[in-house]
C-alpha cells in the first residue's frame, strides 16, 4: 500500500508492508536506535511532540503479533506492532511526525488486525499527538486515572458469515 503525505510543503510516497520478514531486521533496528537515542525533553511543548518512552520502543522491537512499517526512500520511517491481545504499539522517526504518517500506518495496522476485534493504542492524557491520532481513527477516549487513557478502536471479528 503507497500513501501520500505532505512534508515541508513537498508530498511524499510512503509505502507500508508487513515488517516481520527477516531481510527488515536491520532497518528495524536502525529504526529503533533512532528512537532511542531521541533526546527527551519535558515541559508545555513535550505533549505537541512526544517522544517514545523506553517500553514503548521494547514493544516496538518485539517480533510476537504483527508489525508494520512505513518506507521512504528505502528507509524506515515509522513501525507499528499489534500484539496479540490487540494493544497497537507505534512510533514515527523525529522528523517525520506530524505530516500524517502515524496516522496512515495505524490505519494500514488497525484494516490488518480486524479479526482481534477491539485495538487499543495506550497513551497519556497530556499527548495531543495521540488525541490527534485517536480523533482520526474514530477512537473512543477512556480515560484509566493516573494521567493514562486508552484510544479504543471498536472492530467487529470477520466471521465466515460476513463474506
Amino acid at each position: 500500500m503507497v500513501t501520500s503525505v505532505a512534508h515541508d510543503a513537498t508530498v511524499i510516497q510512503i509505502r507500508h508492508l508487513a515488517a516481520d520478514h527477516p531481510a527488515l531486521t536491520a532497518d528495524i533496528e536502525r529504526f529503533l536506535v533512532t528512537l532511542r537515542t531521541e533526546r527527551r525533553y519535558f515541559g508545555p511543548s513535550a505533549s505537541s511532540n512526544p517522544k517514545p518512552f523506553r517500553s514503548l520502543i521494547a514493544d516496538l522491537g518485539r517480533r510476537d503479533g504483527r508489525r508494520w512499517a512505513a518506507i521512504e526512500c528505502g528507509t524506515i520511517i515509522g513501525l507499528a506492532r499489534v500484539d496479540e491481545t490487540g494493544r497497537l504499539h507505534l512510533a514515527v522517526a523525529p522528523d517525520r511526525r506530524r505530516c500524517g504518517v502515524g496516522t496512515a500506518l495505524a490505519r494500514h495496522a488497525v484494516e490488518g488486525s480486524e479479526a482481534l476485534g477491539p485495538i487499543v493504542l495506550r497513551s497519556t492524557r497530556r499527548s495531543h499527538a495521540a488525541r490527534r491520532l485517536a480523533a482520526r481513527l474514530g477512537c473512543d477516549v477512556v480515560d484509566r486515572g493516573r494521567g493514562r487513557t486508552d484510544l479504543v478502536i471498536d472492530l467487529e471479528p470477520t466471521t465466515a458469515t460476513d463474506l
